[in-house]
């Protein structure tokens, strides 16, 4: 009978489709009939209406009604008999029963709408006429009858019980609920529970020797190779996979992304990070709200090269005529983890040439040391400060933005230089807020602008990360680095998604988190350049996916986001990969280059009587460490090895830990580029498939808003020498010991006598502070 892929290999399926003609069995009681065919009904409507794959002519019905209560009938069904789930259903159509109550017969539905319940009680009348067909043609067949359309019967009978069950479900009152982004109501998500039960007692030390699953699950694109082969999946897990995606709407989502829909529902904003890595010159247009995006952005970089080159050839000079040589960046989260990754790993390149003594600094902590650190040896005449704010309201911004700006200002009055030309010549910006930028007093020329519809986690290819790596390695090096991720931004959108590697990833993450009951993942660089890519991804991940409601507001029903962290090989090995072999199980991705950006002068070193080259070295262990959390070493390994008996247990690896590895010709500005859009990406596609808004972050306001009512009780408590208040005791128990503490603490601080004064009336005007009011740095 016509249906998605996914029916073939159900259970239920296989038995419908041993009542062909070779196989109708014999002498099976009607009753025992019932959940077979409710199921094949359930999963032939679910798949066509939760999914809209129009695959009978039906229209697309209400996402994600019907499966779950269908399955949830067919398997109470076969263990409690048809009357009773039929009288259940009924009292739970006619709103006489609460899911999850203490009726035996009614427990199955917990978690089943009304409309649901209503939809199986139909299906329990549909499924009686089809039953009665099928013990038909079953009589038919054993009489001879039957003859070669037995087969194509049994499809007719169920085509037209899928026919009724879309009338029974329009009438359900299904049509008036809202779509649901649940992907757990979707069948092909159910169809993935029953396959990860069928593959729990698989181990992947089998299953990586397999030669042409090898093949099927390694991918290439524009040298990047890809192997999945150590997870827990087989080629038909990832055909269920790629069922769910599209199930999901995966495909018309990453449209609606790349078109200026705003998918940001909740901030009603396109998500366009896209856009920004778009070429000039290929005659392309992208009008959102009346603007040609892609206009914009290129002027903007035309400007950021511009004045790069200036800058760098000595044409852009500070306030006393000295060369600008040294960069502060000012900025916290996508603001700072996104351009100190991508100037770590170039720099590591041979761009580093291109450097010379130039050096750039983030300042993203509000803690003073980070901001000491900052600035210890530079001279104010030779540092330009980039403030990097999308709002440019971000208060630790600002504070260190004021701080540094006090630091310029005493710096080169000095020399008697105005405190405009200071601002004028030693100030940039990047901001969605020019004329907040402008009030601040950033010279307008060297104000950058960026867009609300790129998120700050996104906004590395935007101003925010192209100035300070102009400046540092000239305009051309951030242009490879915009094509590297604009290739995989094509494979993205473009490729078939069963050989899409963004794709594959996500959605074998999808499969660990959700059907192997993984809740965390790690990320490996083999190359000590990209130690900052781990702090990058994990902001990307985990604020865009760390979500508890789909984007139309449901509650979740499942797990969601990943706990990422990570640690450049080989120093992790040393640090944490004991818990990965013999603790808990997390998931790993493994990157890895074929060439050093960085050789030696002397290519290998004799070690053990043996010559060795650092690379090798570092890529032996890459290729080693995927296979041993894959294979583990068995109690009888140990035993051949003449491990003595009581450190068997001790020396015993489980294996079947689950890994990726991703594997690249060399680090450079291109294939950086590569690897940031294929995290990116990834972690769109999990969004898209678990029904989020990737692309807001509520979660980040509750302890802002709690810090400034702190804020506001340190201020009090110091102005009237009373308590501090706190709305929970312990809280206001710490906060009075701080407060009474902190004098005497202060006594034994050393002073940095590069620091502005905290109570310099410059930096408290620049927070917009009166000479009353106490200053906000003074806490």
């Amino acid at each position: 009978f016509p249906a998605p892929p996914l029916i073939w290999e159900n259970p239920v399926r296989r038995r419908v489709k041993a009542w062909g003609p070779s196989a109708m069995p014999p002498g099976r009681e009607p009753r025992r009939l019932w959940p077979l065919v409710l199921g094949a009904l359930a999963l032939q409507v679910g798949c066509s209406t939760g999914s809209g794959v129009a695959r009978l002519g039906l229209p697309r019905v209400h996402v994600g009604c019907g499966a779950p209560a269908f399955l949830a009938g067919a398997r109470a069904m076969a263990s409690r008999g048809v009357s009773a789930v039929a009288m259940a259903a009924k009292r739970l159509a006619g709103g006489g029963h609460t899911p999850g109550s203490d009726d035996e017969s009614d427990d199955v539905f917990t978690g089943l709408r009304r409309s649901e319940a209503q939809l199986l009680d139909a299906a329990i009348d549909v499924a009686r006429g089809a039953e009665e067909k099928l013990v038909s043609l079953r009589r038919r067949h054993h009489s001879g009858k039957a003859g070669v359309g037995g087969h194509a019967s049994v499809q007719d009978v169920l085509e037209g019980g899928a026919t009724g069950l879309y009338g029974a479900a329009m009438g359900a009152g299904a049509q008036a609920e809202p779509a649901s982004e649940l992907a757990s109501r979707l069948p092909e998500w159910s169809a993935l529970e029953v396959h990860a039960d069928m593959l729990r007692d698989l181990h992947l030390r089998d299953l990586v020797m397999d030669e042409a699953r090898a093949r099927a699950l390694t991918l290439e694109h524009d040298g990047i190779v890809l192997d999945l082969t150590r997870n827990r999946v087989t080629e038909e897990t990832v055909a269920r996979l790629l069922d769910l995606a599209r199930a999901a709407g995966l495909e018309a989502k990453v449209r609606a992304m790349v078109g200026g829909e705003p998918i940001n529902l909740t901030e009603d904003r396109p998500v366009l990070h896209l856009a920004l890595r778009r070429p000039k010159g290929a005659g392309e247009s992208l009008v959102v709200d009346g603007e040609d995006v892609l206009a914009q952005i290129h002027e903007v970089r035309d400007r950021v090269d511009a004045f790069a080159r200036a800058l760098r050839a000595g044409e852009h000079r500070g306030a006393t005529g000295k060369r600008l040589k040294n960069f502060i960046v000012v900025g916290i989260g996508g603001s700072s983890l996104g351009p100190s990754f991508l100037y770590e790993a170039l720099k590591a390149t041979k761009l580093a040439a291109e450097l010379g003594d130039r050096t750039v600094r983030f300042l993203a902590n509000i803690d003073e040391v980070d901001t000491a650190r900052a600035i210890h040896g530079l001279d104010p005449a030779e540092t330009l400060v980039i403030i990097t704010s999308k709002s440019f309201r971000t208060r630790e911004t600002l504070i260190n933005g004021c701080t540094l700006r006090e630091w310029l200002v005493e710096g080169l009055q000095e020399g008697s230089v105005s405190e405009a030309d200071v601002l004028a010549k030693h100030v940039a910006a990047c901001t969605c807020e020019p004329g907040a930028a402008l009030a601040w007093g950033v010279s307008r020329e060297l104000t950058f602008e960026f867009w609300d519809w790129v998120g700050g986690r996104y906004s590395v290819t935007s101003s925010v990360g192209q100035l300070p790596i102009a400046l540092a390695f000239g305009p051309e090096s951030f242009a490879s680095f915009l094509e590297g991720a604009a290739s995989v931004d094509d494979h993205f959108v473009n490729a078939p998604l069963e050989a899409n590697l963004p794709v594959l990833m996500g959605l074998v993450g999808i499969w660990n988190t959700n059907f192997q009951d993984h809740r965390s993942r790690a990320i490996f660089p083999y190359c000590e350049a990209l130690w900052r890519l781990p702090a990058h991804v994990q902001q990307v991940d985990m604020e865009s996916n760390g979500k508890r409601v789909t984007r139309v507001g449901e509650k979740l029903d499942y797990c969601v986001g990943e706990v990422c962290f990570g640690e450049p090989g080989t120093t992790g090995q040393h640090s944490f990969f004991q818990l990965l072999h013999m603790g808990q199980v997390v998931p790993a991705d493994f990157i890895g280059f074929v060439a050093t950006p960085h050789p030696m002068s002397h290519e290998t070193v004799h070690v053990e009587g043996s010559q060795v080259s650092h690379h090798d070295e570092l890529m032996a262990n890459f290729f080693a460490q995927p296979d041993a959390l894959a294979l583990g070493c068995q109690a009888h390994e140990l035993r051949a090895q003449g491990v003595p008996e009581h450190l068997i247990a001790h020396r015993t690896f489980p294996g079947d830990r689950p890994s990726n590895c991703l594997l690249l010709p060399r680090l450079t500005p291109y294939t950086v580029g590569q690897i940031l859009a294929l995290y990116e990406h990834r972690t769109a596609v999990q969004g898209f498939v678990w029904g989020l808004n990737s692309f807001d972050q509520w979660g980040v306001e509750l302890g802002k808003n709690l810090a400034a009512d702190v804020r506001e009780q340190i201020v009090t408590a110091r102005r009237t020498g009373g308590p501090a208040l706190a709305n929970v005791p312990a809280t206001a128990s710490l906060l009075q010991r701080y407060l009474s503490l902190q004098s005497e603490a202060l006594e034994d601080v050393v002073e940095e006598d590069e620091l502005p004064s905290l109570a310099s009336p410059r930096v408290r005007a620049c927070m917009g502070e009166t000479p009353e009011d106490p200053c906000p740095l003074e806490m």
